[in-house]
């Protein structure tokens, strides 16, 4: 039988998720920007919040930051090639 005690512990990847605005403030665009490029992704946290007094309900997204910063890259490379 093998003993698993002297083996280390594998790390945990957390990989922060961010909000639509810090991420359009952060790059100096719109959040409707920012909005448009993430929101059919995969990956992207949908967060409901509830309505109130009839009105939608409003869907919030948290963006992963590898992810977001992949886009980034995708979408700005153009202009420096």
């Amino acid at each position: 039988m093998m003993s698993f005690a002297h083996r280390e512990p594998l790390p945990i990847l957390v990989d922060p998720h961010y909000s639509p605005q810090f991420l359009a403030e952060l790059w100096g665009m719109s959040v409707s920007t920012v909005l448009r490029w993430f929101q059919d992704m995969e990956g992207v946290l949908k967060l409901s919040k509830p309505s109130k007094n009839g009105k939608r309900s409003r869907i919030e997204l948290r963006i992963p930051f590898s992810l977001a910063m992949r886009v980034y890259r995708e979408h700005t490379r153009g202009g420096l090639e």
